[in-house]
């Protein structure tokens, strides 16, 4: 921290020509160290994968700079002496190029970084401090840091994002399951409470037997209305054959049957006399003369 104090305040003039007079490149090195004594064998096992639990940090104008969580608060950029950072254990150093900044145009720089990397956004598989030489790196203009640096803080990552996913699609699931028993059971309820209120009115008013009831009375009716029906279509079929009779015409064979049959039968007058004749002792037929003798 008291290295990175002494590169943000203003440089002095002096130094500043200095530099310029220098002019010239300036080496930029990524070193990296295993995360602890413990990891040692572990990174050797795994390094052929191209895996490793790694620190970085990034080395020019004789500091190195990296990330790292802490309980003072501010920012989470440090400062230290170069492949001195304890308790890591240094392993390997990779030459990433040359930068055109200054020692003072490095200070603006991580002035300008300070606010963005707070201590309190250190993550260890998403925003570490692979993560922030990889940024540093890039702004000194020589390129992203090597892959396989963080490799294993990606993979950490992804496992990381499919078991948050997982968990995630399982909390839908399990609610949605749950919003189905909700509606099973208040569907359950309604109907339960539809059947004991169905019971309950026809305990109190009879319902299928005033049911049934009805059901035969309008049996009843309809046979009534059909009997009726009946009577009156026999009717209807009756006066409708004499009315056909009386109006047919005289050519008609029901005309000439109806007059034939009226004039076999003799008048009334004469059945009347017809009767009276025979009545009498020495009735003379109607219409004929008395016997003289």
């Amino acid at each position: 921290a008291s290295l990175l104090a002494a590169l943000v305040p203003c440089v002095p003039a002096d130094v500043r020509r200095a530099e310029r007079a220098m002019g010239g490149p300036h080496v930029v090195t990524l070193n990296l160290y295993d995360v602890s004594g413990h990891v040692v064998g572990v990174n050797d096992a795994i390094a052929p994968l191209g895996l490793g639990a790694l620190h970085a940090g990034v080395e020019v104008h004789g500091i190195e700079i990296s990330f790292a969580a802490h309980e003072f608060g501010g920012s989470g950029i440090i400062t230290y002496p170069p492949k001195e950072c304890e308790p890591h254990v240094y392993r390997e150093a990779i030459v990433m190029g040359p930068t055109s900044l200054s020692r003072s145009d490095l200070a603006r720089l991580l002035q300008e970084l300070q606010p963005l990397w707070p201590a309190t956004n250190y993550d260890l598989l998403r925003r570490n401090c692979c993560t922030f030489c990889d940024v540093l790196c890039q702004r000194l203009g020589v390129g992203p840091i090597p892959e396989r640096v963080n490799r294993l803080a990606g993979v950490g990552a992804s496992v990381a994002d499919a078991l948050n996913s997982a968990r995630s699609s399982a909390a839908v699931t399990a609610q949605a399951l749950d919003e189905r028993t909700k509606v099973f059971t208040v569907g359950a309820a309604l109907a339960g409470s539809a059947a004991d209120g169905i019971r309950a009115l026809d305990d109190r008013y009879s319902l299928q037997e005033t049911a049934r009831q009805g059901v035969q009375t309008g049996l009843q009716l309809a046979s009534v209305g059909a009997t009726a029906l009946g009577g009156w279509l026999q009717s209807a079929s009756a006066a409708w054959a004499a009315n056909s009779s009386a109006a047919a015409p005289a050519g008609h064979p029901g005309a000439q049957g109806a007059a034939a049959s009226a004039q076999q039968q003799p008048p009334p007058a004469y059945m009347a006399a017809a009767r009276a004749a025979q009545q009498s002792p020495g009735g003379a037929a109607p219409g004929g003369n008395a016997n003289p003798k």
